[in-house]
This record gives structure tokens, sequence and C-alpha cells, in this order.
């Protein structure tokens, strides 16, 4: 059994997997809780091998420690070279290791051209055309990056639930943050996704991940897919490719 493990700038996903099945997974966003998993399963399973897709390389070299030192489990990193991927970029290395891993999962299980949108730290757009070719992407503030600095930024705003409101027009200061930072991200999307439909000519399978992935989707008129496990299917699927 091997070891998924996806090191985001604010959150760890990580799984167990066989022969490209995911068997167990789980979320969190600290090192104990990262240690706690760990405890609960390497007594019960036989892990033989830890594959890490990371943005964050402090974090990063941090838990590669512990799975080492404490676990016993080597382990590898993923990188554009070994995600054998069709980057047409000046710099394929720039590119986000979760962001390769999200295109290898959805040209081994979605049809292309496809435009991928990761709702994390940052909300990323990924452009594949037709030939599976990664041809460039956007990237913007992400949903609760934005509300964090919006807080932050003006002393009479509080924290607040990040959902939809009832109405787009607000009637206080929580609906009024809640629709422009929600309502916000979907016309954000849409116009992003519009702007390269015209700009390629190209129409396109979406498909949406990430944590906020399952609350933008209802309110997306383009159709699309929403699959939250896109970035640690993409880590097993690289992994399975290069053996």
């Amino acid at each position: 059994m091997k070891l998924a493990v996806d090191i985001g700038n604010t959150s760890i996903s990580i799984c167990l997997f066989e022969k490209n099945k995911i068997f167990k997974k789980s979320y969190f966003n600290s090192t104990q809780n990262f240690i706690d998993f760990m405890d609960k399963n390497t007594k019960q399973y036989d892990i033989q091998l830890a594959i890490i897709s990371s943005v964050a390389p402090q974090l990063s070299n941090k838990l590669t420690d512990i799975l080492l030192t404490k676990y016993n489990i080597s382990n590898t990193h993923i990188d554009y070279k070994s995600s054998n991927l069709d980057l047409q970029v000046p710099y394929p290395e720039t590119v986000g290791v979760d962001r390769l891993c999200n295109m290898f999962a959805v040209q081994r299980d979605y049809s292309t051209p496809a435009i991928i949108i990761d709702f994390g730290t940052a909300t990323t757009y990924d452009v594949i055309n037709r030939s599976n070719q990664f041809i460039g992407g956007v990237i913007a503030a992400g949903v609760e990056t934005s509300a964090k600095y919006l807080i932050n930024k003006a002393a009479l705003l509080s924290d607040t639930d990040l959902i939809f409101p009832e109405n787009v027009i607000g009637i206080d200061t929580k609906t009024n943050i809640q629709s422009g930072i929600m309502f916000g991200s979907v016309d954000q999307v849409e116009g992003m996704i519009r702007r390269i439909y015209v700009e390629t000519k190209t129409e396109y399978s979406i498909i949406l991940t990430g944590g906020f992935a399952k609350l933008i989707s209802p309110k997306l008129s383009y159709p699309h897919i929403v699959d939250q496990d896109l970035t640690l299917k993409g880590i097993i699927y690289i992994d399975g490719s290069n053996n």
C-alpha cells in the first residue's frame, strides 16, 4: 500500500491507495493531525512508499522528515518531469505541482479540451487543448483568501461564514460581505470561462476541484463536473505511470 500526500499552502490532503484505487483519505490543516493519521494507520497497514505533491517547500520538508524518521517510510516528490505532461509554456518548472496532478487526472478520467478550476488558497484555471497540451492558465485570489484580505483591511468588518446569502443585495454587513465574495466568485469563474472560450474559439469540458468547488458548483450556468479527489488521483496516476 502507498500513501499520496497533497501539501497545499493552508491544508494537507492524504490518502492510502493500492492498485490506483483510493482506500482511505483525510484532510487536515496541522502537522499534529498528520501525525495522528499516521499513528492510526501505519500500525494497521503496510505503507511502502509516500508520493508527495507540494506547493509549500518548508512544510514539505517537515513532513518528509516525519515520514522518514518517525515512520521509516521513504518518499518521492512529483515534479514537472515525472508528470510527463506536454507543457506548452516557456517555464514548465514553475507550474504548480498540484496543477500538474490535476491535469494528469483530467487527461486520464475526462474528455479534453478541458478547463480545470481549482478552488484553493488561489483559484487556478488550467487550460488543456485537444492535443492534451497544457497551453497556460490563470491564477486569481481564492475565495477564502479574498474574504480574509477584505476583513483584515476594514476595521469595521468581522469574520463571517462564507455561504451564499438569499439575495444579491445584502441588508447588513454580513450579507454584504457574503454577496460580494460568493456571487463575485461565481461571476469571476463564469467571466474567465467565457474569456477563454472567446480567446481560443473552443468549448471545453469544465472540471471543478478544491475546497469551495461544491459550494460554487450549483450557482454556475456552464455544464461542469465536480471531482474533489482530482489532485490525489493525479498523484496516484503519475506514480503508476512511472512504475
